[in-house]
């Protein structure tokens, strides 16, 4: 989709032994559309982590994530455009665990999202 008219947001952080900002691959996504940055304390991972269960989002989510972990991470979250954020962000069309494991869903609900 080159042309669709999106943001992307993507959070890197340490999950496994050598997972370091100095070796973060971020050649690895290529695109004027995306915003990428290292979040070494996992902020943004422990928060959607522990709100996940509080986002409902309108086109159903993937409930097989570990919860073992203390954040999450290889996930998607799929927001569409009337999105706010306050306490809990609003307007989650859908998540998914792991990235490859759920593209076909991120695939079909951003086809959606763009009206397609």
């Amino acid at each position: 989709m080159p042309a669709a008219d999106v943001r992307v947001f993507v959070v890197w952080f340490r999950m496994y032994p050598g997972d370091e900002e100095s070796r973060w691959p971020r050649e690895i996504l290529q695109d004027r559309r995306i915003v990428q940055t290292w979040d070494e304390p996992k902020a943004a991972g422990r928060w959607f982590m522990t709100h996940l269960s509080d986002l409902k989002p309108s086109r159903g989510g993937d409930g097989k994530f570990p919860q073992r972990d203390d954040a999450l991470w290889d996930s998607y979250l799929l927001f569409d455009r009337s999105a706010t954020w306050s306490s809990t962000p609003s307007g989650v069309l859908s998540w998914g665990f792991t990235v490859m494991r759920t593209r076909t869903k991120l695939a079909e609900d951003l086809q959606y999202a763009l009206g397609h």
